[in-house]
């Protein structure tokens, strides 16, 4: 059996997708910040892009571990009057994804490797999330 070890972002797309509903645009898996920058005009937006992975724990000479993935959800938002604040949008991001479940873990809240920037009136507000897989080997 193939495993998708990129499957979080899929989910992390599945739990955003709900919020198009109350006006958000469109939800990206990126793999590359300059996929955000190319889409960046579309607002308010969200981007998933994988950030990587740690090892936590390890045993038996490698053939097990827990990993720890951390992903970015990168919302882009220009202020608009009459418009969704961008406070409220990751509100309700935080609200959709913190704590859900993913495999055998959850989506835990941690900081951003980024900090939040802003060009040409648009802002990219990252939020920060992190979820425990279990990855076991087999012998030869």
């Amino acid at each position: 059996m193939e495993v998708d070890w990129l499957a979080a972002g899929s989910r992390l797309r599945d739990l955003v997708l709900p919020l198009k509903e109350l006006g958000l645009v469109d939800v990206f898996v990126a793999t590359d910040v300059a996929d955000v920058q190319n889409l960046g005009q579309i607002v308010p937006a969200v981007h998933i892009l994988y950030q990587g992975d740690r090892v936590s724990e390890g045993h038996q000479s490698g053939l097990s571990s827990k990993v720890e993935q951390q992903w970015l959800v990168l919302l882009t938002h220009r202020g608009t009057p009459g418009r969704v604040t961008a406070g409220v949008w990751l509100h309700r991001l935080l609200t959709a994804i913190a704590g859900k479940p993913f495999e055998k873990s959850t989506f835990v809240r941690v900081n951003p490797s980024v900090r939040p920037s802003y060009k040409a009136g648009v802002a990219y507000l990252p939020l920060a999330f992190e979820v425990t897989l279990k990855f076991k080997g087999e012998l030869p």
